[in-house]
């Protein structure tokens, strides 16, 4: 149990913190920088030090909140500490209740129990997004005061160079030069004289994203919000787009194909684009059941249902209201249809429902656990354990935000707390949270997926002494706020580089590291590092690539004979964790554990033999 959240103990949580800003309020999602003025923010908790005292000085639980936000959530953390209080002192029976009283007591599969049921890798939250981003995606990732960044988003594919949405792409099919003009946002935006939301406009650029020749990376889009934040706007507008540039673009003879959980739901989304495609002479067809419009250069959107999503080619499929499909209808229907078809893409949207099918659960889970190289996923909703009465995990989970929605979501909750149990709705509560704030229940993956890329013995016959002079070459690696890592490499005549990793818990400790070995060349250090003023005292170069990339690196280095190393823990337990599953790129790491010292290690690596041929190499950690 720790003493009193004040004094030295806040001072040195402020400077840890601050070491990692610029970062996302986790309340309002807006940034915090590193010389905005000190009263504006302060050292908030992930979970609350009222109903978790045991984690108030665990720097795992610390993150930046601005001052005023974390000011409206005080009464909702003190009512959250009363709840849980009353709910033990009831499990041990210390009180009974008495309903005739007018009592009302909360009751819900959402409980504390489920904290910890699932969770958000680093690489997925936004700070990671923010810190990371390309020239061209940076811009769509200020956050306006109306609108929440999503809890889950997949990192940006590794073979994008553009987006067809991002303002400014001159890119074009096959790499020959092609202006995109407008972009996909300005398009339907001119086109449309409409104004799309923040969160429309950040998924339409992440869903566009391609590579030098021009074509699309992302197979499957999986999308999950909050109810009425505009996911049918967003899905017409996609629709249209592809329509008017897919044929440009990609191929000709374009087909959307739209399903739903009904024919009703496809069709209330392509009839508010009716008026619009006649009057551009487009042909329009409404009669029940034949939905479809068809643009003059032969593209086609057809509205069915889920249970005829066959027979047709498919070049943008767009299923809505998923929660209610059947995962047969997706996996063996329409998604079938999309093979064969240049840059064809798949949208899965829903909000959560009590009653959905596998379909999203699974996808979603999927999208959490491991980077596949074809799903993006954009998901809004709930933190892990977070308070669902406080009106600031409202305001994060939603994409769009409003004081009538605000209204709205109090209402519903209380009209839920009133209501209690019903046959026909045991859990009011949990029905709230579903269509208010996108509460999945998400199936908990118990078994570390994938295979393990290193054994024991195999590392442990690599392990050997290092030089006592100054390295060759260094470098340094953080890991999403947890600490970082020191690679110190060594050439050896007519053998092997020798690299030791040390373990920081700063930057300004890890710059010192690099000093006290004597190292006077350039360091390769990480792109979120970069700009840090920590780094000042050292010569710095970006490091490049992904964890994927230094795995597979590092496996052609041992196959090659060229690794050596200390034999020390820290690098020694990285690797022997790493894990990793097939994917259409090649191998993909799917564990999620550190994997720090092993990005520095080989950055140091490969810097020490680029020096000098082809040398082998020897790696030492602690």
């Amino acid at each position: 149990m720790s003493g009193t959240w004040s004094g030295r103990k806040v001072t040195a949580a402020r400077a840890l913190v601050a070491a990692r800003l610029p970062a996302p309020c986790a309340r309002c999602g807006r940034t915090i920088n590193a010389d905005d003025n000190p009263r504006t923010w302060i050292v908030g908790h992930i979970k609350p030090r009222a109903t978790h005292p045991h984690l108030e000085d665990d720097p795992r639980n610390w993150r930046p909140e601005h001052r005023r936000c974390s000011n409206k959530t005080g009464f909702a953390t003190a009512l959250a500490k009363a709840r849980l209080d009353g709910a033990r002192a009831e499990r041990r029976g210390d009180f009974s209740h008495d309903d005739d009283a007018g009592s009302h007591h909360f009751r819900s599969s959402l409980s504390p129990t489920s904290d910890g049921q699932w969770e958000v890798h680093p690489r997925l939250r936004w700070a990671h997004h923010v810190a990371t981003a390309p020239g061209w995606l940076a811009p769509y990732l200020v956050v306006p005061e109306d609108a929440a960044p999503p809890l889950a988003m997949t990192e940006v594919h590794p073979l994008a160079v553009c987006s067809y949405a991002a303002e400014g792409c001159t890119h074009g099919w096959r790499g020959v030069p092609f202006v995109v003009e407008p972009s996909a946002i300005a398009w339907v935006e001119r086109e449309r004289t409409i104004r799309l939301r923040w969160w429309q406009r950040l998924a339409m650029v992440r869903q566009l994203e391609h590579d030098v020749d021009g074509r699309l990376l992302w197979r499957v889009v999986v999308e999950s919000g909050s109810r009425r934040i505009g996911k049918s706007e967003r899905l017409r507008s996609l629709a249209l787009w592809r329509m008017e540039r897919g044929v440009e673009l990609f191929e000709p003879e374009q087909v959307v194909v739209h399903v739903g959980r009904d024919v009703g739901v496809a069709s209330e989304v392509q009839a508010r684009a009716w008026s619009w495609c006649r009057l551009r002479g487009w042909d329009v067809k409404t009669g029940n059941g034949k939905e479809s419009v068809t643009h003059t250069n032969g593209a086609r959107w057809l509205v069915k249902s889920q249970n005829a999503g066959y027979g047709f080619d498919v070049h943008l499929g767009l299923a809505d209201e998923c929660w209610d499909i059947v995962p047969q209808k997706i996996s063996g229907a329409i998604e079938p249809a999309t093979l064969e078809r240049e840059s064809s893409q798949l949208v899965l949207t829903s909000t959560s429902n009590q009653a959905a099918t596998s379909l999203m659960k699974n996808r979603i889970s999927a999208a959490l656990a491991a980077d596949d190289g074809r799903t993006l996923l954009l998901l809004w909703g709930v933190e892990p354990g977070a308070d669902l009465f406080d009106e600031a995990t409202w305001r994060a989970a939603s994409a769009h935000w409003t004081e009538d929605r605000r209204v709205m979501i109090g209402a519903k909750l209380r009209e839920a707390q009133d209501a209690g149990p019903q046959v026909d709705d045991p859990d009011p509560v949990g029905s709230w949270a579903n269509n208010y704030l996108n509460v999945w229940d998400l199936v908990v993956r118990t078994k570390e997926r994938g295979d393990l890329v290193f054994d024991g013995d195999s590392w442990g016959l690599l392990e050997v002494e290092v030089p006592e002079r100054a390295p060759d070459e260094a470098a340094i690696e953080s890991w999403f706020g947890e600490g970082l890592s020191v690679a110190l490499a060594w050439r050896l005549e007519g053998g092997p580089v020798v690299v030791r990793v040390l373990a920081y818990d700063d930057l300004p400790a890890a710059v010192a590291a690099v000093k006290a070995a004597r190292f006077r060349g350039t360091t390769t250090v990480g792109a979120t590092l970069l700009g840090d003023p920590a780094l000042s005292k050292l010569r710095a170069r970006p490091g490049q690539g992904r964890t994927s990339d230094a795995v597979k690196e590092l496996a052609r280095l041992m196959g090659e004979d060229a690794v050596r190393h200390d034999g020390q823990e820290h690098l020694r337990g990285q690797v022997l964790a790493l894990r990793t599953v097939p994917g259409v790129d090649g191998r993909r790491v799917s564990s999620k554990g550190r994997a720090d010292a092993v990005k520095a290690a080989v950055w140091a690596i490969g810097s020490a033999r680029a020096r000098k041929g082809r040398q082998r190499l020897v790696l030492p950690s602690s």
